[in-house]
């Protein structure tokens, strides 16, 4: 699995507008999930050094949502119950649409 150096979660912090290091752990602990989450969308076969740079923003945007309350549906005061919605916007999805490839399988 790989894993991001300093310098690319910079870039992808700097893609998020995110200053300092208070996040760096969540981004150093996503970005390989979502590279991985990418390649298996797009039925891609990059290596992280020629990773796309919409495959890129993909990462930083999915990582920015992941961090903001944005998915937040519902809350219950009562017993402090919340609730996410998990799926990401098709905005983010977006992003992928020029590098997903068609997958064909034979038929016996």
């Amino acid at each position: 699995m790989w894993q991001p150096t300093q310098e690319e979660i910079e870039q992808l912090k700097q893609l998020n507008g995110d200053k300092g290091a208070k996040h760096d752990a969540f981004y150093c602990a996503m970005a390989p999930i979502l590279f991985e989450v990418a390649i298996d969308h797009c039925n891609g076969t990059w290596c992280p050094e020629t990773m796309p740079q919409g495959v890129q923003l993909f990462i930083a945007k999915a990582i920015q949502f992941n961090m903001q309350t944005i998915g937040l549906k519902g809350r219950v005061m009562g017993t402090v119950s919340y609730s996410y919605d998990t799926e990401f916007p098709k905005a983010i999805w977006t992003y992928l649409r020029p590098y997903k490839k068609v997958k064909f399988h034979a038929l016996r």
